[in-house]
């Protein structure tokens, strides 16, 4: 990982002027050197891991034994010492680094090192950084035959990177920089977290899509105790929240967005869904659907993703928040006044998101006409007094739709796109007139529909509204994502006007529904309506 709060061009002093001049801004030491290796700026190293053979009994290492260890870029290993040595881990510091040798690394900077990586951490004083990992993510695949991971403390090329794990090197190794250790040490042991869970993760697969890898490693501080090691990647995602949580670009938002993810993951499924992730062979997308129904969950990705974007806005409402937020919210782009006509949006990547913020109280309308083929999915989260509201709107084909709400203090649009290249969509906003004469005497429905359900997402009941245009036969049902019947509420005949219909999340035979989203739909004559449901359990 690099420092924190900065963006730098490595010019590594062991690289060709050619190759320092190309290197790009990094803040992951692991994921620039896969980057690096992957365009050939770097040479693959002699021995590949773990590739080496294994030796039934491996020499002994002991506080003292020296050895060499080979770094990126550098024909030269680096020859260093064992400083420490404990159940968890050997430390080792490059002998120039020492300061017998006149080097700045001192022995209590290494008990530091060993006590924090074996014993103890802020988030837990009776367990150090590899113990609360492994039970988070996994146990290590060993392919040095030590029981224990090697850290090697030593003097790195630039500056900026403080730490890293190279899947090259045939051992169970990660590399820290003596400089952040010694100068910046929350940096520095927030790095040491980051790298172990790319250790970690690389034995149980070892091609995951580095959105899933970072956004655990980012995690992976926050279970060691040291959250947001570098303190301006979630800022700079809640500045962008346009940022594709899936397109990995390797800027500082990028790992905002993805540390928040996984952590929203981990609060909402549990530990269960994070030690699935990691061991799960399918990647990405398809490697978080498999891991939410490993552990039983009804959730996909989208329904997971959906929540989470709704959560980055509304941090305060206590059925979506989610603690790794700590209350900060996402850039808005904010409108006053009604109406607005055709204001144009944009969305370059999938799985990002555009809020626009109507301060506006009273009744809204909001049309919604979006490029065809973007996969647009969109929700309003409407504020009133003494309640908040979140709802999904549901568009035509993907791609056009109108939300409204009533007695507003003010309502955001979120708007987001399931296609690779994203597009564009256009709103138009004005004061509702169907809504503000709700107060004057009822008139019945002019057509058969389907209303907003309410709560949604909801825990233990939903209410459905519905009208009929004139009496006749009605079926309201409930289906799961497959369109598999799961509960008929509505059956036979019924008169002319508005009704409503309760569902407390079981199926017709009375067993409970998991939790996830679900379909509601009306069917009335000729005429079908088809809404969407979240249950959270």
């Amino acid at each position: 990982m690099a420092a924190a709060g900065r963006w730098t061009v490595l010019a590594l002093a062991v690289l060709p002027p050619a190759l320092a001049q190309a290197a790009e801004p990094i803040l992951c030491g692991t994921r620039w050197l896969a980057e690096q290796r992957a365009t050939g700026a770097l040479p693959a190293l002699a021995a590949a891991r773990p590739a080496a053979p294994r030796q039934a009994e491996p020499p002994p290492v002991a506080v003292g034994t020296e050895q060499l260890f080979p770094v990126y870029g550098s024909v030269t290993p680096v020859r260093a010492t064992c400083r420490y040595v404990g159940p968890r881990c050997f430390v080792f510091v490059e002998n120039a680094q020492w300061d017998t040798e006149g080097g700045p690394v001192l022995q209590s900077d290494v008990d530091k090192l060993a006590e924090l990586f074996e014993a103890s951490t802020p988030a837990d004083p009776d367990r150090g950084i590899y113990d609360l990992l492994v039970e988070a993510f996994g146990e290590a695949e060993d392919v040095d035959g030590y029981e224990q991971i090697f850290l090697l403390v030593l003097d790195m090329a630039d500056p900026h990177l403080v730490g890293f794990f190279d899947p090259a090197v045939p051992r169970d190794l990660l590399y820290l920089s003596q400089f952040h250790l010694r100068r910046e040490a929350y940096l520095a042991r927030g790095t040491l977290a980051h790298e172990l869970q790319h250790l970690l993760h690389w034995g149980s697969d070892r091609n995951e899509e580095n959105w899933v890898n970072e956004g655990l490693s980012g995690y992976a501080e926050a279970v060691a105790g040291f959250p947001e090691a570098d303190p301006a990647a979630v800022p700079a995602f809640l500045d962008r929240p346009e940022t594709s949580l899936t397109t990995w670009r390797g800027f500082p938002r990028n790992y905002g967005a993805t540390y928040l993810f996984a952590a929203y993951l981990a609060e909402r499924h549990g530990p269960d869904l994070i030690r699935a992730l990691v061991s799960e062979p399918a990647n990405g997308i398809a490697g978080v659907d498999r891991a939410l129904e490993g552990i039983g969950s009804g959730d996909r990705f989208v329904d997971a993703w959906s929540r989470w974007v709704a959560a980055n806005y509304a941090s305060d409402d206590p059925q979506l928040a989610y603690g790794a937020l700590g209350g900060r919210r996402v850039r808005t782009l904010d409108y006053d006044s009604l109406p607005q006509e055709r204001l144009p949006f944009a969305l370059t990547d999938a799985w990002g998101t555009v809020n626009v913020l109507f301060r506006t109280p009273g009744d809204l309308a909001i049309d919604f006409e979006g490029q065809e083929g973007a996969g647009f999915l969109a929700w309003t989260y409407a504020m009133s007094p003494g309640a908040s509201r979140l709802e999904e709107v549901s568009l035509i084909g993907g791609d056009r739709g109108q939300a409204q709400a009533a007695g507003i203090d003010s309502l955001v649009l979120i708007v987001g796109s399931t296609s690779p290249q994203g597009g564009g969509f256009e709103l138009s906003a004005e004061v509702s007139t169907d809504l503000a004469v709700a107060g004057l005497p009822e008139a019945g429905p002019a057509s058969s529909t389907l209303g907003e359900a309410y709560p949604n997402p909801f825990n233990s009941e939903v209410r459905i509204p519905w009208s009929l245009a004139e009496q006749g036969p009605v079926e309201l049902s409930v289906l799961s994502l497959g369109g598999q019947r799961l509960r008929a509420l509505v059956m036979g005949r019924r008169p002319a006007g508005r009704h409503e219909a309760v569902w407390d999340g079981r199926d017709d035979a009375g067993r409970w529904a998991a939790s996830g989203t679900y379909f509601v739909r009306l069917r009335t004559g000729g005429s079908t309506s088809l809404g969407r449901l979240a249950l959270i359990r």
